[in-house]
């Protein structure tokens, strides 16, 4: 078997970043803040456009499968500095469902900062793996990757991780927030303190 590689996302691999999302992510409730129309689906490839050409704090790659022609099968983004970095998303998108979207991300965000502040920290802000690639590697890869600048540079390193998720990332050495639980949303607050370097 061909190993897997991680390289950085590029611009002409947008369109492939939203058809990962919804390959991965169509359950309903996904699809009632992100319905799959081209007016969204174009949204999705907007937001990722903007932060490669004018966001240098997101930081995006993905992991090919060079035997299947550099297949995505699986792409991150972290966010290097949430309190500078701008708005998460765009605009919501007329057909997306406001009401979720502002309910769930706005909840997320607070949920961030209460227990964060002002403290620096890197975010993993979006982790997506194709159904076909999950338990071989390409996450832990994405993960790994981040943990190690974080490691670098003396940061903590945060995520919004599905309960499902919770203990691939506890092999990152992520922890829950046991006085927090699990939200009302389903996601499980989780902090990685940065490990000292030999």
């Amino acid at each position: 078997m061909t190993p897997l590689v991680i390289q950085p996302v590029t611009l002409k691999d947008v369109p492939a970043l939203s058809q990962l999302w919804y390959t991965s992510f169509s359950i309903p409730v996904n699809l009632r803040m992100f319905p799959d129309t081209p007016g969204v689906r174009a949204w999705w490839d907007e937001a990722n456009r903007a932060d490669l050409l004018y966001n240098p704090l997101r930081v995006l790659f993905k992991v090919v499968d060079p035997a299947t022609t550099d297949l995505i099968v699986a792409y991150a983004k972290w966010d290097l500095n949430p309190a500078e970095s701008g708005e998460r998303f765009p605009p919501w998108h007329d057909e997306s469902d406001h009401e979720i979207c502002e309910r769930l991300f706005d909840g997320l965000a607070e949920e961030r900062k209460k227990l964060l502040g002002h403290r620096k920290h890197y975010y993993l802000d979006m982790l997506v793996t194709h159904p076909d690639y999950r338990c071989k590697g390409a996450a832990s890869m994405l993960i790994q990757w981040g943990c190690d600048l974080a490691d670098q540079n003396g940061v903590a390193a945060y995520l919004d991780a599905h309960v499902d998720a919770a203990p691939l990332y506890r092999k990152f050495g992520f922890r829950d927030r046991d006085d927090i639980g699990v939200t009302s949303d389903g996601a499980v607050p989780m902090i990685r303190e940065p490990r000292k370097l030999d």
